[in-house]
């Protein structure tokens, strides 16, 4: 075949397809999809943040010292401070919360490390423990008991779950 004959079938074949794009925009798009999925090594995959697995949080929620409780009742102070009601779900096996019957209510806060007279936030356990101040009422968390204060208990940890 001559090299003119080639251009022209070419040029047939482009001017054919225009003339269906322009007709069918669907078509067009399809079109440009696919030239779009020809060019990246992942065409038609899915964009979404992904966030890396926090192995240790498993492991937290897991733990044996921790109970399960639903969230009652909140009063929130300045940020992180806050008191929450809770009513036991699923007993602890091991540790304080071990003492704590299902269905009982007790009243919690969240153990917050100070340093300089302010909450240090570049502790990991304070950190986690700081996000008790998000929960809202009805909310299901583990935790795991500390030190008792009169009628309140302190949450070594407390996590949503």
């Amino acid at each position: 075949m001559r090299l003119t004959t080639i251009a022209f079938i070419l040029f047939v074949g482009y001017a054919i397809s225009a003339q269906a794009q322009e007709d069918d925009p669907l078509a067009e798009l399809a079109n440009l999809g696919d030239s779009v999925a020809e060019m990246t090594e992942e065409g038609g995959g899915s964009i979404r943040a992904k966030k890396d697995a926090d192995l240790t949080r498993s492991k937290r929620l897991k733990d044996r010292k921790n109970f399960e409780a639903k969230v009652e009742d909140i009063k929130i102070g300045k940020f992180p401070i806050v008191a929450l009601k809770l009513r036991v779900i699923k007993e602890a096996k091991d540790g304080a919360g071990k003492s704590v019957k299902r269905n009982e209510e007790l009243v919690i806060i969240p153990k917050l490390k100070i340093k300089g007279g302010k909450v240090a936030l570049d502790d990991a356990d304070t950190l986690i423990n700081a996000g008790s101040y998000y929960l809202q009422q009805g909310d299901k968390v583990m935790v795991r008991l500390g030190k008792q204060k009169g009628k309140v208990w302190e949450a070594d940890y407390i996590e949503r779950k």
